[in-house]
């Protein structure tokens, strides 16, 4: 088929978590068909790339650069319209020209939407049948901006909530309207279609998936008399600063009262500057030129995140490196995972010290290593992931998942 894929942001290097998923659905649908794509560029450094991204783009491209001065105008305008502040950022006549273009050009059988902020081009359109559209919101983020305003101050408690309104009134249209829609897991599905009850039907779940190949890793970052923890991500995200911070200071000295030797690695590109506070035991790294070392050799995995949605790849990613990985339940429930059997599960501060000087030095740490590495083998391919996205564009969409299974799901969660 010819794809017209569309992205919010360019999916090479695939070196964060949404461009990683974006990466390999591009890489996928290449293998099969012919892409023609069309993505922002927030980051000049990205447009180096171009050439290997020739590699799966076989149709037309378009790169659209953002620029600071013009998307803080949008999103200025957006509050005085009542518009999403997320779909003034990425919006662009440029791109919805090369659109139309493409569509007069190119006879194009599906096109595929990645992430809400891209549904604004195809919903306006009438150019183009809307069934043959997927949408792919990967996480509710409307959902997302209701949880920030739970725990952010005035006033932007208030912009949180007004996006979290606005987003998921075009969430809901945009479902309605599209043949599909893809969410990163059934609780996020779920989830989804408690809010977009008239899409029922059109709601999917396409997980995440993990490179069970990487390439071996380069020597330990790590001192030769440390006990290392890593956390990887892109470290301006909230929800990563966020669950850094809580795990620095109310988990790390609970763990070093045990292990003096243990030692806290961020790893991840610009870190915020509530990370740089000088703490005990604690490593920002910043940008790093490989990550995969820090995750395999490492003496355990953390994920503290406490504001989280959809599938979390440092998760995947330390579970593929056959690591001990302590996760909290927000950072796990997205995944088909048993506590205990693959990995440490729990949010409390002293039980995740608890769990974190299991997994660095206990008995069971290898066997729980093992056993989420074979998960990942059986379930997070994504060859394996990623068939349900063919079966979908093929016009043969499976359903989600039952209620009875979304709702065992959810008493786990509780537990």
């Amino acid at each position: 088929m010819n794809v017209l894929f569309l992205c919010h942001r360019i999916p090479y290097p695939p070196d964060k978590g949404e461009k990683i998923r974006a990466f390999h659905i591009l890489k996928h649908l290449a293998a099969r068909h012919t892409v023609h794509l069309a993505a922002f560029v927030d980051d000049a450094a990205d447009l180096a790339h171009i050439e290997a991204l020739r590699k799966y783009v076989k149709g037309e491209m378009l790169l659209v650069p953002l620029s600071r001065v013009v998307t803080r105008a949008r999103m200025a305008l957006a509050l005085l319209a009542g518009t999403p502040l997320t779909t003034s950022y990425f919006a662009s006549a440029k791109l919805d020209r090369w659109i139309g273009e493409v569509l007069k050009r190119r006879a194009i059988d599906r096109v595929v939407l990645f992430s809400s902020a891209m549904a604004p081009f195809l919903l306006k359109r009438r150019d183009f049948d809307p069934a043959k559209v997927v949408l792919d919101m990967v996480d509710v983020d409307s959902d997302k901006w209701r949880q920030y305003a739970g725990t952010a101050g005035v006033p932007m408690k208030w912009v949180y909530a007004r996006e979290a309104k606005t987003l998921l009134d075009l969430e809901r249209r945009a479902a309605t309207a599209f043949g599909a829609t893809l969410l990163v897991s059934p609780f996020e599905a779920r989830t989804f279609a408690d809010l977009a009850p008239d899409a029922h039907g059109r709601i999917h779940s396409v997980a995440n998936g993990v490179d069970l190949t990487p390439a071996p890793p380069s020597a330990s970052p790590y001192a030769a008399d440390e006990i290392p923890l890593a956390m990887v991500g892109t470290m301006d995200y909230w929800p990563n600063v966020e669950g850094a911070i809580w795990f620095a200071d109310e988990v790390l000295p609970r763990v070093r009262k045990v292990l003096p030797r243990a030692h806290f690695y961020i790893v991840g590109a610009k870190p915020a500057p509530a990370l740089q506070k000088p703490r005990d035991g604690v490593t920002v790294t910043g940008r790093v030129a490989e990550v995969a070392p820090y995750v395999a050799h490492a003496a355990a995995v953390v994920a503290p995140l406490r504001l989280a949605r959809g599938v979390q790849n440092k998760v995947l990613e330390g579970l593929a490196h056959q690591r001990p990985v302590v996760a909290t339940v927000a950072a796990t429930r997205g995944l088909d995972v048993v506590p205990g059997r693959d990995l440490w599960v729990v949010d409390d501060p002293q039980a995740f010290a608890d769990a974190v000087i299991a997994a660095a030095t206990g008995p069971d740490r290898d066997r729980v290593a093992a056993n989420g590495r074979a998960l990942v083998e059986r379930e997070y391919g994504w060859d394996i992931t990623l068939g349900v996205l063919d079966r979908i564009l093929d016009g043969v969409p499976p359903a989600v998942r039952k209620a009875a299974v979304w709702s065992e799901a959810l008493v786990g969660e509780t537990e």
